[in-house]
């Protein structure tokens, strides 16, 4: 049989909301059961169930053993769990591989392992509850998990709620995490129990660390459809989201509010790239929630900037502007906490969770199909190799329009043309690795320069206007607009070497052959 499980991560506090939401109870057939679970997991000597992508496991239920094989995986990022498994009673609680009912599952097992011994790696001890829920589209099973891995002398603990399928559509378990979920701090899961287990026993971590996620450049072959690689891209997309998101509810470090934001960039720039191909409501949805949530993060990410990166240096530099400098440190600080607060009750809140949940079912269901759209069929289908280069081609292009008459650009010019280099900075940094990397890496180092120089550009932009805009902190203070006055002298004097300099980083890329090309 074919499980099919969408996994989320809990704390104490996610764990309470949960066993509490109104949903939980409205969704409910039957009681909850709860049940105290043992499972050991085996494996070869060097691993070859693990390499294979195979779980061996003996589980004790109550009084007696089952005996499980699970292969398969899920795609990489915050998506679902599709496994094949076979289970079987195990009397004595010993390992017999002629016990797996699926002959396919039974031949590979037995394949791997060949004369090697099968032993015990590591175990997960859980008290689990579960509870029947029921939409119209199918019946899920909730399972909270509540327990811990062991391997060896290694620990640790976990909370884990599992979505699994029993019947329907696999639609039904989106429509039951979104009412479960909305409101429901928690993270996905994209590690299985035995995943877990493995990771500890090496010396990774079993659990996600609470620290900043950057974005990975997704493993894309050029003749792999288009539609499969969109799916890898969104799913790396989504995982960066997911990580910084809740990372921004616990953590101040400014780290997380911009990688939460660029992770939100990069998805919108990714349902662009694809084109047509993803084209629709539900990608139009899913651009305008990401966009609403990239500016709340973005309005602390621009106050984290101004204060460490702008005012900071900028305190030492005049002793006589010192008690204005602290003036506007004062009240930018204020700001930041307002900010946070405010990036905290959004993502918190039921639409950024909702958008989380959304994303990850658009990719797993394939939200972007039209069923009698017959020129996206060919586009799905297209290598996405040919796509890429049409989408680079495409940012090229407009980045090239908006450098017309580069040297007269005003302030708003300027800004739009930033925005064309990121998307086409997103776009080789998805795409790029399909090509010779002798080829890419000049025009990715050219246009990371260009790209630099355009972001100190707007860091100055961004001062000017917080700084003496409308509502600006500490208009009423002498001191303060002394310092703030000066500071932006110094700023319009780096503004303008910094543009000379961009002058000659776009002549630099401009030169160069487009490696798609």
């Amino acid at each position: 049989m074919t499980e099919i499980e969408l996994k989320f991560l809990l704390d104490e506090a996610g764990e309470r909301a949960l066993r509490a939401s109104p949903a939980l109870k409205r969704l409910s057939q039957g009681p909850q059961r709860r049940r105290k679970l043992r499972s050991i997991y085996f494996d070869t000597p060097e691993g070859d169930l693990r390499a294979g992508g195979f779980a061996l496991r003996l589980r004790k239920v109550g009084r007696g053993w089952v005996q499980t094989v699970k292969a398969g995986s899920h795609a990489s990022g915050a998506g679902l769990f599709s496994m094949r498994e076979a289970e079987a009673p195990a009397p004595g609680g010993r390992l017999d591989l002629d016990l797996v009912s699926d002959p396919g599952l039974r031949e590979a097992v037995r394949s791997l392992v060949g004369d090697a011994p099968l032993n015990p790696i590591f175990e997960t001890l859980i008290d689990r509850t579960e509870r029947r829920l029921v939409v119209p589209l199918g019946e899920v099973e909730l399972a909270i998990d509540i327990g811990e891995v062991v391997a060896g002398e290694a620990r640790v603990a976990f909370r884990e709620a599992e979505l699994e399928l029993k019947s329907g559509a696999p639609a039904a378990i989106y429509d039951i995490a979104r009412a479960l979920f909305d409101t429901v701090p928690a993270r996905f899961s994209e590690m299985s129990k035995a995943g877990r287990g493995h990771a500890l026993n090496a010396g990774r971590p079993a659990l996600p660390l609470a620290e900043p996620r950057r974005a990975v450049r997704p493993e894309l072959d050029p003749q792999a459809t288009t539609e499969a690689a969109a799916a890898r891209v969104l799913r790396e997309c989504l995982s960066q989201i997911d990580a910084n998101a809740a990372l921004c509810l616990v953590d101040d470090t400014p780290s997380g509010p911009h990688q939460l934001r660029v992770g939100l960039r990069r998805a919108r720039s990714a349902l662009s790239l694809f084109g047509p191909a993803l084209q629709g409501p539900q990608a139009e949805a899913l651009n305008a929630a990401a966009r609403d949530l990239a500016a709340t993060a973005g309005e602390l990410r621009d106050l984290d900037v101004l204060s460490a990166e702008i005012l900071g240096p900028a305190a030492a530099l005049v002793p006589a502007d010192a008690a204005g400098h602290a003036a506007l440190a004062e009240a930018v600080a204020a700001r930041q906490l307002a900010a946070r607060a405010a990036l905290r009750e959004a993502l918190a809140g039921p639409a950024a969770r909702r958008l989380l949940i959304d994303l990850s079912a658009f990719v797993e269901l394939r939200g972007w199909l039209r069923p009698t759209d017959h020129a996206q069929t060919g586009q799905l289908a297209r290598p996405v190799g040919e796509t890429a280069a049409a989408a680079l081609a495409r940012r090229w292009k407009k980045v090239r329009r908006c450098a017309r008459e580069l040297e007269s650009l005003d302030i708003e010019a300027r800004h739009d043309l930033r925005k064309q280099l990121k998307k086409l900075r997103y776009g080789v940094d998805f795409f790029g690795p399909m090509w010779p990397e002798e080829r890419v890496a000049p025009y990715a180092r050219a246009l990371r320069k260009l790209q630099n120089v355009f972001g100190s550009l707007n860091d100055a932009a961004m001062a000017e206007a917080r700084l003496t805009g409308p509502g600006a902190p500490c208009a009423e203070d002498p001191a303060a607009q002394r310092a703030v006055g000066r500071l932006m002298g110094r700023m319009e004097m780096q503004a303008e070497a910094d543009w000379t300099r961009a002058l000659a980083r776009w002549e630099a890329l401009s030169s160069l052959k487009p490696f798609w090309k």
